[in-house]
């Protein structure tokens, strides 16, 4: 099912609660079924972002098992999950330059790909074009839903020119230009908690007055840094305290420069203590704060939240899934 074919499904069971000018007509419970429907968390997520990188430190299995924790889960498993249509090239062409789609799309390893740590065949081409298109899905799915949770997304490295890291394309700018096509009088927040800095979102939308970039990372740490509109270093072994002190001074900051109209969240796994690739030490606890935190600031500002999981590599695999699966339920207020 295409991404219009699941808006189409989806705009029909609103019309149950609404009459042909969308406004409320059948009394105030069913307005209250509304209400409660459009505050509900939905997930986007497809099966082939599930891929088999044999040893590989990218865990893209993580994605499949994500999903199946939540459809096993009593309380999480009613809620709505749609799959995304892989974009083509005039959607990547919105970020990404034609040498570079051409040299991805036909499996060129030249200097714009080879940035990439991942392989390049068709398996991962229709990943990433899914994961795109699944990125775009949930922010069209905010017109209808508080938090649009994407279980896959968040390649924040990717350049307009190169593949960088893990991230071939970049789904969350494709999906901000898009949005910004239709709604030219918004405003975007990135509030990227990823381990590592937003370097390529930083880059894209440097200049522009609609999108506020906001990372907080580990400082000496891969990428090379770009300018956000605020970035937040860390030390090495930052712990929970101070981390969750430097967040809310940054949320605190945003508040007063810029006002929003949606939020892309990038839930990134790899503070965690844990992690093979980083030094930061948050604990399972304080990554679960962390989420709460980004959840109340958008609450207080009533605008709706694209989560991504964004990064994770924990050196027991199962400790990335749940901390993504924590983030789900901090999003469907069970924690």
């Amino acid at each position: 099912m295409g991404t219009s074919e699941n808006l189409d499904v989806f705009k029909n069971a609103i019309s149950f609660f609404t009459g042909r000018n969308g406004r409320v007509s059948l009394g105030k419970k069913r307005h209250t079924q509304l209400r409660q429907l459009l505050e509900r968390l939905a997930l986007v997520y497809h099966p082939e972002y599930n891929m088999d990188l044999g040893p590989h430190v990218f865990p893209a299995r993580k994605y499949a098992m994500i999903y199946n924790q939540v459809k096993e889960d009593p309380k999480l498993s009613s809620l709505p999950a749609l799959q995304p249509a892989p974009v083509g090239e005039e959607e990547l062409s919105l970020v990404h330059t034609p040498e570079f789609i051409s040299d991805f799309m036909n499996l060129r390893y030249t200097d714009r790909t080879m940035y990439s740590e991942l392989p390049l065949n068709q398996t991962m081409v229709r990943s990433f074009c899914l994961g795109v298109g699944g990125t775009i899905l949930a922010t069209e799915m905010t017109e209808n839903y508080k938090y649009v949770y994407h279980i896959g997304g968040g390649f924040h490295h990717s350049m307009p020119d190169r593949a960088e890291g893990f991230c071939y394309l970049n789904d969350a700018a494709i999906a901000t230009k898009l949005y910004l096509q239709k709604y030219p009088e918004r405003k975007v927040l990135f509030i990227d908690l990823d381990l590592h800095q937003g370097n390529g979102n930083a880059r894209i939308f440097q200049g522009d007055p609609s999108v506020w970039t906001f990372s907080m990372h580990q400082e000496e740490l891969y990428p090379k840094k770009e300018k956000s509109n605020l970035d937040i270093p860390l030390d090495n072994g930052t712990g929970d305290k101070m981390y969750l002190s430097c967040l809310g001074e940054g949320l605190e900051k945003i508040r007063k420069e810029f006002k929003p109209d949606l939020i892309y969240y990038f839930a990134g796994a790899d503070p965690f203590e844990d992690d093979s690739l980083g030094d930061l030490k948050l604990t399972f606890d304080g990554l679960k704060a962390r989420d709460k935190m980004v959840k109340t600031f958008a609450d207080s500002l009533d605008i709706p939240v694209v989560i991504m999981p964004a990064g994770g590599y924990a050196r027991n695999f199962h400790d990335t899934v749940r901390i993504h699966f924590n983030t789900i339920r901090v999003f469907a207020s069970l924690i």
